[in-house]
């Protein structure tokens, strides 16, 4: 459980979001000229420790000013999943070193509703997904293990609409409630303005915009309290900024497109960036962009205080799942972007898979490692692993170590989009699942199918499958195919 104290400064961009590929920042070390350190701003998902890693670079962070809504704070204070803003410089050799590293929560306040994978508190509606982590305090760590009346801290990617997709959840037991978000439906007359779904009243408040006045479209931070009336009576009112200081020449920015207008003038998370001939793609095209499309932009800060995208990569959809025992790994450390970083392979009963500088990794065991990597993992732990499926297989977003009991060793949970089937058996990235007499089959809305009908419709549909797991053979007890089956893109290639 985190306790969080609250300030009345300017908070920097700490808003943001979902973890895309490494950035390539360090490629304009030097980029005048002089082999110089330049300096950086970069807003994203801490991956893991040893020193900071964020946006797939690890940041020196042993000197740096840390932030927590303002009061200065430790790195114990930090966990993977936040949202953090940090500024710093990169070396021409691709080594980071951070200066200040930030962060802002999107919401702290009370559940009211939960209804499948989503939570609304506030007004404001939480999405969680397999990349989502839960604090240990939070039993099970998931969101099986939060109800309505729950008071939680939320970190994730706000989008355009004002859903945010949680990174990372917390029980909080400050009793101030906090929202994060744009000004909407602003009301001078009455005094209040919406953030997200939430309606605030601001005539109490202490308001800190710096060289700006409150109007639609501002990323703010408000603090306060519901009142009888679900009237969110702020106390303070603060500004998020969306734009770079002067000495900044290189970003890497992960976000939502809040704004979109051509490929060469959008928003990710209210920050502007522009595109030229020379921008690069991953996952997708400039014909991809659209509001509500989440990306991750690393490029320069151009003279008029833009980001010019180098490279725009577009996130991949997270259809895979595996929880089982890692029965192989190999250790390689990543040069370039990612210097410092430590990436590799491992298999997972037989199920091999990638990680990358942006793997983000999270100790739940008894003996939770705070510097935990791939490095710290052995043969014989069970982890739960997400990701993606691409030409080079099944490439892991998160990695979690767990603690199980000798009854529950063999047990095995796996999602993912069947790539092929035969009579009596189907493969998810690269892995042969078979059934039985015994295997139950459901639908995406729960009801139960015929063998028959399952092996008639599955293919290119993603299913959640329970199994049991013997060696590197794995036999299906339950299948559901998943309602959520539109492919491994935000898009339409």
């Amino acid at each position: 459980m985190t306790r969080f104290i609250f300030n009345t400064i300017i908070f920097t961009s700490a808003l943001l979001l979902l973890g895309c590929g490494g950035s390539s920042s360090n490629e304009v070390g030097g980029i005048d000229g002089s082999g110089a350190p330049v300096a950086t701003s970069t807003t994203g998902t801490i991956d893991g420790f040893g020193s900071v890693i964020v946006n797939g670079v690890r940041y020196n962070s042993d000197k740096a000013q840390i932030f927590i809504n303002g009061e200065m704070a430790m790195e114990d204070n930090l966990q993977v999943g936040y949202q953090v803003s940090l500024t710093g410089s990169i070396a021409k050799d691709g080594t980071a070193t951070a200066d200040k590293i930030e962060f802002t929560p999107n919401l702290v306040g009370v559940i009211t509703t939960k209804n499948n994978n989503t939570l609304v508190v506030m007004g404001n509606t939480v999405k969680v997904n397999n990349d989502t982590l839960f604090d240990s305090a939070i039993s099970p760590r998931s969101i099986d293990g939060l109800a309505p009346g729950t008071r939680i801290l939320v970190s994730g990617a706000l989008a355009a609409d004002g859903n945010i997709t949680a990174t990372r959840i917390e029980l909080a037991n400050n009793s101030t409630q906090q929202l994060l978000g744009f000004v909407r439906e602003l009301n001078t007359m009455n005094m209040t303005f919406l953030v997200n779904q939430q309606r605030v009243s601001y005539a109490g408040a202490n308001i800190t915009l710096g060289n700006q006045n409150l109007r639609n479209g501002l990323l703010i931070s408000v603090r306060g309290m519901l009142d009888s009336d679900q009237l969110f009576q702020a106390t303070q009112v603060n500004r998020i900024a969306t734009e770079f200081s002067n000495n900044i020449k290189s970003a890497s920015i992960e976000g939502y497109i809040t704004r979109f207008g051509s490929a060469a003038d959008f928003e990710v998370a209210g920050i502007l960036v522009t595109t030229n001939m020379q921008t690069r793609y991953d996952n997708g095209s400039a014909k991809n962009l659209a509001v509500g499309i989440k990306v991750e932009v690393d490029g320069k800060v151009d003279g008029n205080g833009k980001l010019l995208a180098d490279e725009i990569e577009f996130e991949h959809k997270i259809n895979n799942k595996i929880a089982g025992k890692i029965t192989s790994i190999t250790i390689q450390n990543n040069g370039g972007p990612g210097i410092g970083v430590v990436i590799g392979t491992i298999e997972v009963d037989g199920s091999s898979i990638r990680t990358t500088a942006t793997t983000r990794y999270d100790d739940k065991g008894n003996n939770r490692i705070k510097r935990f990597n791939l490095s710290s993992l052995q043969i014989g732990d069970s982890v739960e692993v997400t990701g993606y499926s691409s030409e080079a297989g099944f490439v892991a977003t998160k990695i979690e170590r767990e603690d199980k009991k000798d009854d529950e060793l063999n047990e095995r949970e796996l999602e993912g989009i069947v790539t092929s089937i035969n009579s009596d058996s189907f493969t998810l990235f690269g892995r042969k699942i078979t059934t039985d007499a015994d295997t139950q089959y459901r639908d995406a809305n729960g009801n139960p199918i015929s063998a028959s009908t399952f092996f008639t419709i599955a293919f290119g549909k993603r299913v959640e499958v329970r199994g049991l797991a013997y060696g590197n053979e794995f036999l299906a007890i339950h299948i559901q195919i998943d309602e959520d089956d539109n492919g491994k893109n935000q898009f339409k290639l």
